[in-house]
């Protein structure tokens, strides 16, 4: 029985092992584990944080903002905070150097210097921000609103808070 077991629990990780290559083969992302806050980081390095939905949340976020020198918050014009947004990342040159889901209205990325185009998209609108500048020494702050009904906002927070 304990070769069994023993053989089950190998399975077990080495199924789960192979789905996280499979899931995330271009770079590494975590969930938190008190929560729905992801971190992660490009096959660059470059590191990125996401979530802050509830008070808990979002304050532990803050008071790791000051790592990040880009922030990025999403909401509605009724001021409903939206999860869910694909955030895009392309530097100069046009290369991808992120791509991701955000877990939450907040999403923080940590980039060298220069200047980069950052496409956000919500429920098929996109907000394209071009030539957004970051350095090392002060963050970059921008607040995108999309226009969707009340309803729309509220179902993607609660999806989120379950």
């Amino acid at each position: 029985m304990k070769q069994k077991s023993a053989w089950n629990r190998f399975s077990i990780v080495s199924v789960l092992g192979l789905s996280a290559v499979l899931l995330f083969p271009a770079g590494s992302v975590f969930a938190d584990a008190t929560g729905h806050m992801v971190t992660g980081q490009t096959p660059q390095g470059y590191r990125f944080m996401s979530g802050g939905v509830g008070t808990d949340e979002r304050d532990q976020m803050m008071q790791q903002a000051n790592q990040y020198n880009l922030a990025l918050t999403f909401a509605a014009p009724s001021g409903d905070y939206l999860s869910d947004v694909n955030v895009v990342v392309s530097d100069q040159r046009g290369n991808q150097i992120l791509n991701t889901t955000s877990a939450g209205p907040l999403f923080y990325a940590e980039l060298p210097n220069g200047s980069y185009d950052v496409k956000a998209t919500y429920n098929g609108q996109t907000h394209e921000l071009k030539n957004v500048r970051v350095n090392n020494h002060s963050r970059v702050s921008k607040l995108l609103h999309w226009n969707v009904a009340d309803d729309m906002s509220n179902q993607a927070v609660a999806q989120n808070v379950r």
